[in-house]
């Protein structure tokens, strides 16, 4: 009987995908529709629409691949990224926000131009951008909410925006680049930051369609590559441990608010990018008023996640926080991760506990809270981390 019950469930639920099948249809079109074109210029560009729509020459067509092909994933693929290929080329296609998001920017564009909550976005930006006379300043002044879930404008620091806006007027220069600049600002600013601030360590864009980004395919995220051998781990511990610092000294500092080892992936040469850069804040280390001392993470709020002040980061000209982000989210026995808790750099072989005891000390130093039992103390974490990143690279020589 509960055999039969089971089969019947089976049928059903068969039955009824199926259907979904043949109404709905089951190919999922690279189309206009898909990109959202008709939103231009409140978009993020047209650079690459004739290589999704024209299908003249193999090499210049982008073909949806994998799952993305299937019009019924839609359904699970809440974060809107398709896999496909560009010629012989593997890249990712990013809308950059969840549907609801999308549709929740766009009444905020209807509402800043004083037209219906349902209105023509493409007609509402191009009147916020001419009530501002073309000043990208002006409209994010005159449009706070439109611009208050970006992390770009969390520290006021008017430079920002002037450095992103000019590496973005590099690759767009036409009639509609201010629309497209201020769209993605106001939708996610990961495009913005890639194309400015050290782009070794992200993926290489290469286009864009109506609300679509195309990237390109980095590999596979550090969680798929936590089973890989230790070796290879302690590269990439290294290398992100490189990332921390180079992100933290620069002339602009980029803080990471999200360290998910899903954000991070390497390529087919072995180095680590980072593949979701929305959740970063962009510090300007030249602004006169920023406070000398270092800024060292009190961890507030909770010891097993990464709690953070937006105010602290934005008003110190150095903070440890990019290393208390990668030791204490992903290096430590303490990590973030559910796939990986006990962090990348578990199980290290018997040669390297026996040769280097000092190694996992010197994570969980870096990684170190406030309110540790036995840190009595406030976190030397920079330091460890540079100890840190010079046994890694003495133990990778050997």
């Amino acid at each position: 009987m509960g055999m039969r019950l089971r089969w019947r469930s089976v049928m059903i639920y068969t039955s009824i995908f199926l259907c979904i099948i043949i109404i709905f249809g089951w190919r999922q079109m690279l189309d206009e529709n898909l990109v959202d074109l008709h939103t231009c210029p409140a978009c993020y560009g047209q650079s690459h629409c004739s290589s999704m729509f024209e299908k003249e020459t193999f090499n210049r067509n982008i073909r949806l691949t994998s799952y993305s092909q299937v019009k019924y994933m839609n359904y699970i693929n809440i974060k809107n990224v398709y896999y496909a290929k560009f010629g012989e080329e593997h890249v990712v296609l990013k809308k950059l926000a969840h549907d609801s998001e999308l549709r929740e920017i766009d009444e905020k564009f209807c509402k800043a131009s004083k037209l219906p909550h349902n209105c023509n976005v493409s007609q509402a930006i191009k009147i916020i951008v001419t009530r501002a006379g073309n000043d990208i300043f002006q409209v994010i002044r005159n449009n706070k909410v439109l611009f208050e879930e970006s992390d770009a404008v969390k520290c006021s620091h008017d430079r920002n925006i002037l450095k992103l806006y000019e590496a973005f007027a590099r690759t767009d220069s036409g009639p509609y680049h201010i629309h497209h600049f201020l769209t993605m600002l106001a939708v996610n600013m990961e495009p913005l930051l890639i194309m400015t601030h050290y782009q070794k360590w992200f993926p290489r864009i290469i286009g864009t369609c109506g609300r679509m980004l195309i990237e390109e395919y980095v590999g596979p995220t550090l969680t798929q590559l936590g089973a890989t051998s230790w070796i290879r781990r302690a590269d990439y511990a290294r290398q992100l441990l490189e990332m921390a610092r180079e992100l933290s000294d620069g002339e602009f500092h980029l803080y990471m608010t999200d360290v998910s080892l899903d954000n991070f992936a390497v390529d087919s040469s072995g180095k680590v990018k980072m593949i979701d850069a929305e959740d970063l804040i962009i510090v300007d280390s030249a602004v006169n008023d920023l406070d000398a001392s270092e800024h060292v993470n009190d961890g507030f709020g909770c010891r097993d996640c990464l709690s953070y002040s937006i105010e602290d980061l934005c008003s110190h000209r150095y903070s440890d926080h990019n290393y208390f982000a990668v030791c204490k989210g992903m290096l430590s026995s303490s990590s973030f991760s559910e796939d990986i808790p006990e962090g990348l750099l578990h199980s290290p072989p018997d040669w390297v506990a026996a040769d280097y005891p000092s190694l996992l000390p010197l994570v969980e130093e870096c990684a170190s809270h406030p309110e540790d039992v036995h840190n009595y103390s406030k976190p030397r974490r920079k330091e460890s981390a540079v100890k840190l990143h010079s046994l890694l690279s003495k133990i990778l020589r050997t």
